[in-house]
C-alpha cells in the first residue's frame, strides 16, 4: 500500500481542481477577448441607458422609468453607473459571472444523474463553453445568464423538492427578464408529481413583489413597475426577429392575425404538453423526464411564438447539455440546438449574412424537438411492468 503522502497520491487527489482551475482560467481569457467589442444593442441602448443613470442621483436612478428592461436589471446598471470603471466592462463581467452561477445549476442537476465527479465537472465546463453562452455575455454583452441561471436553478431546487426556494428562484428568473417564462410550466409539473407544493407558491409572488420595491419606494409608479414587460413586447412589430423558427417559412403576410394566430397555436401546443403529463403523472418519475421536459418548455415556445429574438433559444441550449448527460444517444440534440442558435448570432454579430438558409435549420431544429418529444412521450407512456429506457446507466 503506497503511503498517503505519496506524491502520486497528492497528484491523483489534486488533478480535478487543477483541471478545472486551468480550464475556468481559458474560458476567462478567452471572454475577454471579446471584453472590447461594443455591440449594437450596447452602443443604442445599453450605454446610453447607463449614461442617463449617471445623471441623476443614485436614488432618481432607482425610481425613473429607463429604457425597457424590468427593474431588477437596472439597478444593476445604476450601481455600474456610480463606478469609475467601463461601464462596457461591468456589464460583461456581471452576465459572465451568471455564466458560471448558470454552469453551477446544470452541473448540479447532472449530480442527480451520477454520482462521478468526472462527469460533472464536464457538464460544468461544456456549458460555459458554448459558443451561445461565451458570445452572449463576452461579446453580446446581454443578460440571458442571469435570468437562466435562476430559471435553471429553479429546476434543481424542484427537483430536489425544495418548495420555497424553487418557487423564489423562478420568481427571480422572471423579475430579470420575461423570457424565463419559457420555463414557468415547469412548476405546475413539479407540483403534480408532488416536488414542491402548492401551498408554498406565496413565495413567487413575494420575491417577484420584493425585487419590485426599491424602485417603487424610490418614486416609480406600481404600475409601471408592475408592467415594464409591455414596452418590451410592444416594441417590435415582426413575426420574426432573426429567429430560426416556424416563421422563417412565412413571408409578407398580414402580421396581427398571424401575431394571434401564433399566440394561440403556442398556447395550446404547451397546453397539450401539460395535459398529457398530467395524465400520465404517475409516470414521471425519473430526472431524465423532468429534463426532456424542461427543455421542451424551453424550445417550443420560443420555436413556435412570434416575435422572438436570435438569442431566445438560450436556455434551450443550457438545459440541452443536460439532456446529453442523461441520455448520451442523444448526442445531437445539444449539438443542432446550440449550432442553429449560432447561427442566429452570427449573423447579428459577425456576418450579416445567413451562413445556411435559415429553413433548413428550422427544419434541423423541428426535427430534434420532435425526437426529444418521442423519447418523453414513450417514457411516459411505457408498461409499468417493463425496464423504461436504459439510459440510467454509468456513462
Amino acid at each position: 500500500m503506497q503511503p498517503e503522502n505519496n506524491p502520486k497520491n497528492q497528484i491523483d487527489k489534486n488533478a480535478p481542481a487543477i483541471f478545472v482551475l486551468i480550464s475556468v482560467t481559458a474560458l476567462l481569457i478567452a471572454r475577454g477577448a471579446f471584453f472590447g467589442y461594443e455591440s449594437g444593442d450596447y452602443i443604442y441602448f445599453l450605454k446610453p441607458w447607463v449614461e442617463e443613470l449617471r445623471s441623476m442621483t443614485f436614488i432618481e436612478g432607482l425610481g425613473t422609468k429607463v429604457g425597457t428592461y424590468n427593474p431588477p436589471y437596472m439597478y444593476i446598471l445604476n450601481i455600474i453607473s456610480r463606478l469609475n470603471v467601463s461601464d462596457l466592462l461591468l456589464i460583461k463581467i456581471v452576465s459572465v459571472f451568471f455564466d458560471f452561477l448558470m454552469a453551477y445549476f446544470v452541473m448540479k442537476i447532472v449530480s442527480l444523474k451520477t454520482k462521478s465527479l468526472n462527469m460533472q465537472i464536464f457538464a460544468f465546463l461544456l456549458t460555459l463553453s458554448l459558443p451561445t453562452v461565451v458570445l452572449n455575455s463576452a461579446m453580446w454583452g446581454q443578460c440571458d445568464s442571469i435570468y437562466a441561471a435562476f430559471a435553471i436553478g429553479s429546476v434543481y431546487y424542484g427537483l430536489r423538492e425544495r418548495s420555497k426556494t424553487a418557487y423564489a428562484f423562478m420568481a427571480l428568473a422572471i423579475s430579470f427578464k420575461l423570457q424565463a417564462v419559457f420555463l414557468l410550466p415547469i412548476l405546475p409539473m413539479l407540483i403534480i408529481t408532488n416536488k414542491i407544493r402548492l401551498k408554498d407558491c406565496y413565495m413567487f409572488f413575494v420575491v417577484y413583489l420584493a425585487t419590485l420595491l426599491p424602485a417603487i419606494f424610490a418614486g416609480m409608479p406600481v404600475d409601471v413597475a408592475l408592467f415594464s414587460y409591455i414596452d418590451q413586447a410592444n416594441y417590435y412589430s415582426s413575426l420574426n426577429l432573426n429567429m430560426i423558427n416556424i416563421w422563417r417559412f412565412v413571408e409578407r403576410v398580414d402580421y396581427d392575425s398571424f401575431r394571434v394566430a401564433g399566440i394561440y397555436m403556442t398556447g395550446v401546443a404547451v397546453l397539450g404538453l401539460m395535459y398529457f403529463t398530467y395524465v400520465h403523472r404517475a409516470r414521471l418519475v425519473n430526472t431524465v423526464d423532468f429534463v426532456r421536459l424542461a427543455y421542451l418548455f424551453a424550445i417550443i415556445m420560443p420555436f413556435m411564438l412570434p416575435k422572438m429574438h436570435d438569442r431566445y433559444y438560450f436556455m434551450a441550449d443550457v438545459l440541452a447539455v443536460a439532456i446529453f448527460f442523461f441520455d448520451k444517444r442523444r448526442w445531437y440534440v445539444p449539438a443542432v440546438t446550440v449550432i442553429c442558435s449560432y447561427i442566429s448570432y452570427a449573423y447579428f454579430l459577425m456576418f450579416w449574412v445567413e451562413l445556411v438558409d435559415y429553413r433548413f435549420a428550422a427544419f434541423a431544429l423541428f426535427v430534434v424537438i420532435i425526437i426529444v418529444l418521442r423519447d418523453y412521450i414513450m417514457s411516459l407512456r411505457a408498461d409499468p411492468n417493463e425496464p423504461t429506457q436504459q439510459i440510467e446507466s454509468k456513462l
